[in-house]
């Protein structure tokens, strides 16, 4: 209660408007923080737009400018770039209408899909050590389904393939 409180009417319809000025669409339901809010106090998602004047905005695909700023603050909060997919990205498809590739679309964005070789060595040394110990407790090699850290396992070693070699030359030299 205490949100609706802050959240209001007013502020709903000027959140909407805003993004459809830096996303250049209407923003779907669930890109929309207060979506139910909006449901509550308005009765519908498309009385809100309607409230707000957006309901017959033309949906068009995001900006390029805005899904450039939008990876590059998900690299941030990540630590690394996103790897493609809704999962980490929302608005992928949304990329895909201007981009042949996620590559392509992360070096525009002056990110890059996988680690150089040389970066995050102590972050490879503790992914190796965590599957280790797992194979340990496990008493086999866990999958690439019961690792946790599988996204970070992909954007340091480039494919779960690379980093099983890397556990079995770690083993090795043991």
């Amino acid at each position: 209660m205490a949100e609706e409180a802050i959240v209001t009417k007013e502020v709903i319809i000027a959140e909407l408007q805003q993004l459809v000025a830096t996303q250049g669409r209407v923003p779907r339901q669930s890109m929309y923080e207060h979506f139910k809010i909006a449901c509550r106090l308005f009765g519908s998602w498309q009385e809100a737009l309607r409230a707000a004047g957006l309901e017959k905005v033309q949906r068009r695909v995001y900006k390029e400018a805005f899904l450039i700023e939008e990876v590059q603050r998900i690299a941030k909060e990540l630590g690394r770039p996103p790897i493609s997919g809704p999962y980490e990205f929302p608005l992928y498809m949304s990329v895909m209408e201007y981009y042949d590739s996620w590559e392509a679309f992360l070096a525009r964005a002056g990110l890059k899909k996988f680690a150089e070789a040389e970066e995050g060595q102590a972050i490879k040394d503790k992914l190796i050590d965590d599957v280790l110990e797992m194979e340990q407790i496990m008493r086999r090699f866990p999958t690439m389904s019961e690792c946790q850290d599988f996204r970070l396992i992909r954007y340091y070693f480039g494919s779960w393939k690379n980093f099983k070699a890397a556990c079995e030359l770690r083993k090795a030299a043991k």
